[in-house]
């Protein structure tokens, strides 16, 4: 037995598996520096070394590498960066290939042709409510929702719903994350018990004043998650139960014919 410990502490230990180690964080590095510009427009070496605690030689390092791949550019301010044309690429192919090759936004056309307002796809990512595709409507709204634009996962119908449609353990880490007290926790945890009986979230003036919105999950062929639909309508047309009814009714249409749709997201 002490003959196996101590060969595989030696083995742990060689300069091949050293080498591997180093390539994982070298990799892991990267990853983490191209994350931060799926939330900040331009960050300069120097913050970046602040976010992730590292030494600025190795970010920009790892900065010059990206740079070659065309994942991220040079900013317009001087000594500033931004995600590069290769992370458009990446975006779109997302949306075609992903969701459902392009079957999310040929329904989400549909549902906004139908109701005449906004309709939306969102994931959740890093918890946040991330929307990745979206049709815009006639009316100018001050909370609208555009791909790539996120918000933190906790308010709003699609923020609740989908809260309300991630495993239990998921969701408790988020909402602890927010360090909400407990007459708030309790209340939020009573409004996403009521979202999973009737299938679906709604809000009025939660993100912006004058915005009503519906949102119904999206599950894969596994019964999990894949995403939200949600439409968001002005308050004067939606301020009768049975045009908010018909918001619903919608809505929760193109949820379930989504996810009948495999792997949509």
């Amino acid at each position: 037995m002490k003959k196996r410990i101590l060969t595989r502490k030696a083995s742990a230990s060689s300069p091949a598996a050293a080498d591997s180690l180093k390539r994982r964080d070298e990799r892991g590095t990267a990853m983490s520096i191209l994350l931060l510009f799926a939330r900040h427009r331009s960050l300069s070496s120097w913050h970046i070394s602040g976010l992730l605690r590292l030494p600025t030689s190795i970010v920009e390092r790892h900065l010059q590498t990206l740079l070659q791949a065309g994942f991220v550019v040079e900013s317009q301010a001087y000594g500033r960066y931004s995600a590069g044309p290769e992370v458009v690429r990446l975006a779109e192919n997302y949306r075609e290939e992903a969701l459902a090759q392009g079957v999310v936004k040929q329904r989400l056309e549909q549902l906004s042709r139908e109701t005449g307002e906004l309709a939306a796809f969102l994931v959740q990512s890093s918890g946040e409510a991330l929307c990745v595709e979206s049709v815009e409507s006639e009316h100018i709204l001050s909370c609208s929702y555009a791909a790539g634009r996120s918000r933190p996962l906790l308010q709003g119908a699609s923020a609740r719903a989908i809260l309300a449609s991630l495993p239990e353990e998921e969701g408790d880490a988020i909402l602890a994350g927010h360090f909400l007290g407990r007459e708030d926790e309790a209340t939020i945890r009573a409004d996403l018990a009521s979202i999973r009986e009737r299938g679906y979230a709604t809000s009025s003036g939660a993100l912006a004043p004058g915005i009503w919105g519906v949102s119904a999950p999206v599950l894969n062929e596994g019964g999990s998650l894949a995403g939200v639909v949600t439409s968001m309508v002005p308050l004067e047309r939606s301020g009768t139960n049975d045009a908010r009814a018909q918001f619903i009714y919608s809505t929760c249409e193109a949820a379930l014919d989504l996810s009948n749709v495999s792997s949509p997201a």
